[in-house]
């Protein structure tokens, strides 16, 4: 007996340490997994991570010449080529989001002034780094109901999250705000447009477009649903001009009263200035920069309109307080259009104030010139 109970003691004693073995090769759950630029957080991670780094990307674009470049027969497109060189800069962020100004509409395919775009164009952002991609701009409604419906089909299909235009009413409150867990801070993303270029919105789906009473309520309820941080993109302003107008500066004046940490433009087509704005009692200030300008078209005039930025935003929690201060930076981009040899191209290039990377070609450098001379002109904060 003495025998047999030292016999189940030394078996008991091995399978502790084989469990224990086990338990320490597992994964730790205590930290985000980060997928597809997205920080995937675990319900056991419960301290907030105290830095964020967002990336934004101004209009998505697809005019005929580029959908043409991307063509490889057989209703096959590739859109690859454009995001190789900034696809590092986006893969860096915890969560990084653009505007889609087209739709998955279906086919035919085209361009300026009705856009639809080869779906496979949202596999190729999903696989840059991309997250988030928001749906209400002017061209929402360019395919009717079902370039609504389809686009959002599309990215679902493909994991991205969306939000500003809904199958229908019910599923609105379902992907505004939308809310996304990012290493334990609750980011709630909103985004809103000016109009549809007079089209109507097709019944029974929905594009949610200015409406200060509705954008109150629902940022009401960003704060209900416990949002850290709530960033606002929004489609706005005139076309082409280097500065906001008197209305985008009253609407993000607004918009801070109502604690948005970042107002986020587009539609000028052209990059605008950013600016900070701190209201009395406020919690934070509100970082707004007016317009990111294009991120990829085939617009050429002016010239400001072949390229535009990547915003980084690096939002940084204060222990003591968790007050939340947010540090901007950025990086211009160009579209070059062609090859050396000749061949379209559509690739994206990271540049800087003044020099020409490799890669532009003579014909296009006049129009980077230009670009850089825009650049320059306007008044951006740090």
């Amino acid at each position: 007996s003495n025998l047999s109970s030292q016999m189940y003691r030394q078996v008991f004693i091995k399978g502790i340490i084989l469990l224990t073995i086990v338990l320490s090769l597992l994964p730790s759950c205590k930290q985000g997994k980060k997928t597809g630029g997205a920080s995937i957080v675990t319900p056991q991670e419960e301290v907030k991570a105290d830095t964020i780094r967002l990336v934004f990307a101004g209009d998505i674009m697809t005019h005929g010449p580029q959908i043409k470049a991307a063509d490889r027969g057989r209703g096959t497109y590739d859109f690859t080529p454009s995001f190789e060189l900034v696809r590092p800069m986006i893969e860096r962020a915890d969560l990084a989001l653009a505007n889609l100004e087209t739709t998955f509409g279906g086919t035919p395919y085209r361009g300026y002034p009705m856009f639809s775009s080869p779906s496979s164009l949202g596999s190729v952002l999903k696989e840059a780094g991309f997250d988030v991609l928001t749906t209400a701009n002017n061209h929402s409604c360019d395919r009717g109901h079902y370039g609504v419906v389809n686009t959002i089909d599309v990215l679902d299909s493909l994991g991205m999250r969306t939000t500003g235009s809904y199958r229908t009413r019910a599923e609105r409150s379902q992907r505004t705000p939308l809310i996304i867990d990012v290493r334990g801070v609750k980011l709630a993303v909103l985004a809103y447009t000016y109009g549809t270029n007079g089209l109507p919105i097709p019944q029974p789906a929905l594009v949610d477009t200015i409406n200060l009473e509705q954008i109150s309520d629902d940022l009401r309820r960003a704060d209900s649903l416990g949002a850290d941080y709530k960033i606002v993109q929004i489609h706005w302003g005139n076309e082409y001009e280097k500065h906001p107008n008197k209305r985008q500066r009253e609407l993000a004046i607004a918009l801070a009263r109502h604690g948005v940490g970042a107002v986020i433009g587009s539609h000028p087509h052209v990059v605008q200035d950013s600016d900070w704005i701190e209201e009395e009692g406020a919690k934070m200030k509100t970082f707004v920069i007016y317009s990111l300008g294009n991120f990829i078209s085939n617009q050429t005039s002016p010239a400001a309109t072949r390229g535009g930025m990547l915003l980084s935003l690096e939002l940084i929690r204060e222990r003591s307080t968790g007050r939340w201060t947010t540090q901007p930076s950025y990086q211009y981009v160009f579209v070059q259009k062609r090859t050396s040899s000749g061949n379209p191209i559509y690739r994206l290039h990271p540049v800087s104030l003044d020099s020409i990377p490799e890669g532009i070609t003579p014909s296009e450098t006049s129009d980077l010139r230009a670009m850089q001379r825009h650049y320059k002109s306007i008044q951006l904060v740090h």
